[in-house]
């Protein structure tokens, strides 16, 4: 009878070893499917969003276009502005030769450039004449009027 007793709770414990192998494995092949269920959710979720994300795009494409070719005219209208800007510049540089060309005084009536040396040798030429002919020390009369002394 021991040995029945043995057998029948070897037996008992057997199947309950079985049953928590089966146990187990359902719980395993439970998580499988959620995992799945899981996976197959966030793919779902993830393509939603991409599909939302190019719905967005789409929609945002029109106004860019429309803002790009407004930010094309400002920017023709700009160039279109400086290209006026420098043709009043190259005007305004012509008058300023002219009218500078009239009252330089370092511009014969010729048009040519005076020479500075030729006009300081003809100055102190004069002053030796004035010095000779009057007795006047010019540069004694000049340090007087601008130095007081």
């Amino acid at each position: 009878m021991l040995n029945f007793l043995r057998r029948k709770k070897e037996e008992e414990e057997e199947e309950e070893f079985e049953e928590e192998e089966e146990l187990e494995e359902e719980e395993v092949e439970e998580e499988e499917e959620e995992s799945q269920v899981e996976e197959s959710s966030t793919e779902s979720d993830t393509l939603t969003k991409v599909m939302e994300r190019l719905n967005d795009i789409e929609n945002r494409l029109p106004r860019i276009d429309v803002s790009i070719n407004g930010l094309k005219r400002e920017l023709d209208e700009v160039k279109s502005q400086l290209k006026s800007m420098e043709d009043t510049l190259k005007d305004v540089m012509v008058l300023y030769e002219v009218v500078s060309s009239q009252i330089n005084p370092f511009l014969s009536s010729s048009g040519g450039i005076i020479d500075v040396g030729k006009l300081k040798r003809r100055l102190e030429m004069l002053e030796r004449d004035l010095r000779i002919i009057l007795g006047v020390d010019l540069d004694k009369i000049l340090d007087e009027v601008l130095y007081g002394g």
